[in-house]
């Protein structure tokens, strides 16, 4: 493999996100990669900002320009800085997709550590920490991803799921793109959540960052003291939009239709709430309905849950076949990227541990197809709205009027598909959403019909 090398990017301060303008790039950390021998080659630290380095804002250009491959723990960070290069390997994402964890890169360096405990608080600490303790701890981060690589490169470049079904890029496209957007706040964001908020804010933005590499493989999405897949609703008015207002999709009884769709139960009909769909099964009020259908599923499918209705007896089937599967072959694949769970990379798996996982990939894996699809119609149709936030089974878009109410029945369109974008003229929806609108995501109302 021509030109392998080893990137990692230090930005000035440790502790903000590397969109803050704030957050600058100190230096490059460069080395050069023998990929057939697995040996590390020239080390190249290339000096934006750092004042222990003798020359300034050098050109880190040539790295784009290059046909060889970058290897990175965090392409989305390498992104920010080199936003149209695309040859990389996240060396993080490309660890758990064989073995369901991220690489070990936690680097212990008395003298980091020591300068960023008692520094906390101080800007740009990296640029206080010598570049020769940089150079030290870059130095055993890039031993280990030699290590990995030199062990493993072979068996991922031989899976095809990471190349022929884009596991190696969609993911980390679908969220580094929702990132860079930013989620516009209001000025008193500081008292809505707490002081602590306020180095974060940049332009009256904040940034999420979403992590991939999750047990269940379903992403989360915290930085700083914001965990944006858990915000309560009183912290949620601290959310307004850049644009016009704000529009949320929240999916009607996803879950489901997810398991329906894998296990081939059709018994759904299109414009059926799933919640009401199982009340008449049971007999009993949607609230009851909702709960009852979770204890089954992951309580355990008795005999006579089976004979309730067709769609538990298929995902009886389905659940018993992918053990049997596991426990045969030591793997499962997931449905759409085809990525392998390997039995021996969790601890403590059962039926219905392997049933979770299995359900959250396909969760999280259709979910990305639909963000790509969403992200590629707003660019290619050069619309304003914007997807700023991203939670399981629900879509925030910073909307934009110009964009005119076509561009939401369009993304509840691909949301509802359940393949691919919908062109047919009897396009019936298979998920279902409903829609809520406001000007602070605390006070929305309910616009599920005027769509």
């Amino acid at each position: 493999m021509k030109d392998c090398y080893i990137v990692i990017p230090v930005f000035t301060d440790p502790f903000l996100h590397p969109l803050h303008k704030n957050n600058k790039l100190s230096f490059l950390y460069v080395r050069q990669y023998d990929a057939p021998e697995g040996e590390l080659g020239e080390t190249r630290i290339i000096s934006e900002l750092n004042p222990d380095c003798t020359e300034m804002c050098e050109d880190y250009s040539f790295i784009s320009l290059r046909e060889g491959l970058a290897i990175t723990p965090d392409s989305k960070i390498l992104q920010t800085i080199l936003p149209e290069y695309r040859n990389c390997l996240d060396v993080n994402h490309a660890y758990w997709w064989l073995y369901n964890k991220p690489l070990d890169l936690d680097v212990r360096n008395n003298a980091i550590d020591f300068l960023s405990s008692k520094f906390y608080n101080v800007k740009k600490l990296n640029e206080i920490i010598p570049i020769s303790k940089h150079k030290e701890y870059c130095n055993e981060v890039c031993e280990r991803i030699r290590d990995f690589i030199h062990k493993d490169l072979k068996t991922l470049m031989e899976d095809d799921s990471w190349f022929l079904n884009e596991g190696s890029i969609e993911p980390l496209q679908a969220f580094s793109n929702i990132e860079k957007q930013g989620i516009k706040v209001t000025d008193d964001v500081c008292d809505i959540f707490d002081i602590r908020v306020k180095k974060h804010i940049s332009d009256g933005k904040l940034y999420s960052q979403y992590n991939l590499l999750t047990t269940t493989g379903r992403p989360s999405n915290s930085f700083g003291t914001v965990n944006f897949a858990a915000l309560p609703p009183e912290k949620r008015k601290a959310i307004v939009p850049e644009n016009d207002s704000l529009v949320e999709f929240d999916f009607d009884g996803y879950h489901l239709r997810l398991i329906a769709n894998l296990v081939g139960y059709d018994g759904f009909f299109s414009g059926e709430s799933v919640h009401r769909h199982f009340a008449k099964v049971y007999g009993c009020e949607y609230d009851e309905a909702k709960q009852k259908t979770f204890q089954i599923l992951y309580g355990g499918i008795s005999i006579e849950h089976r004979k309730l209705s067709p769609f538990f007896n298929k995902t009886y089937v389905y659940i018993n076949k992918k053990w049997n599967e596991i426990n045969t072959h030591n793997l499962v694949y997931t449905d759409i990227y085809r990525r392998k769970l390997l039995f021996d990379n969790y601890e403590d798996l059962n039926r219905n541990k392997l049933f979770n996982y299995l359900i959250q990939a396909y969760e999280t894996e259709t979910n990305i197809k639909k963000i790509l699809l969403i992200q590629d119609y707003l660019l290619r149709e050069k619309k304003k709205t914007k997807l700023v936030l991203y939670g399981y089974d629900s879509f925030l878009f910073d909307f934009s009027t110009i964009d005119g109410v076509e561009t939401l029945k369009w993304i509840k369109r691909i949301l509802e598909d359940k393949n691919d974008l919908p062109n047919s003229v009897n396009y019936k929806p298979y998920y279902l959403t409903k829609s809520k609108m406001g000007y602070n995501y605390g006070e929305m109302k309910d616009i599920t019909n005027r769509l």
